[in-house]
């Protein structure tokens, strides 16, 4: 069955939405993240960790548009045959990237899906 991967977080500023955020769900910045913050050097894309990749996470991802379909949206986990299963289910295929699949909900609201092996790589989304 897919599981929650993390919830992801967009923003036009992560420098002041993470440590919102990170006070807010209880989930510490990452340490790889917490002196990029405190020296303004985050690259231009790049996101913001809170808590661990090996529990429930939540990315500050900066984004230039926050309009619908959302600032904040779900990354779910499983196996190939668990996509199969989403689709099956109502989702919809709203674009196909390098390491993961951008989905819609039956209302049209996205979320990615996220194949077990793809997440155990860098950092940033």
């Amino acid at each position: 069955m897919p599981k929650i991967h993390s919830i992801v977080i967009h923003c036009h500023d992560p420098y002041l939405l993470a440590p919102f955020w990170s006070m807010a769900t209880g989930l510490p910045v990452h340490p790889d993240d917490v002196k990029a913050l405190a020296a303004h050097t985050l690259e231009e894309d790049e996101s913001v960790l809170l808590g661990s990749r090996d529990g429930l996470h939540v990315w500050i991802t900066p984004a230039e548009e926050l309009k619908p379909p959302g600032r904040i949206h779900l990354d779910v986990t499983g196996a190939d045959g668990e996509l199969r299963t989403l689709l099956k289910a109502g989702a919809t295929v709203a674009r196909e990237l390098p390491h993961w699949t951008v989905l819609s909900d039956p209302e049209g609201n996205e979320f990615c899906f996220v194949p077990a092996v793809a997440h155990s790589g860098s950092s940033t989304m």
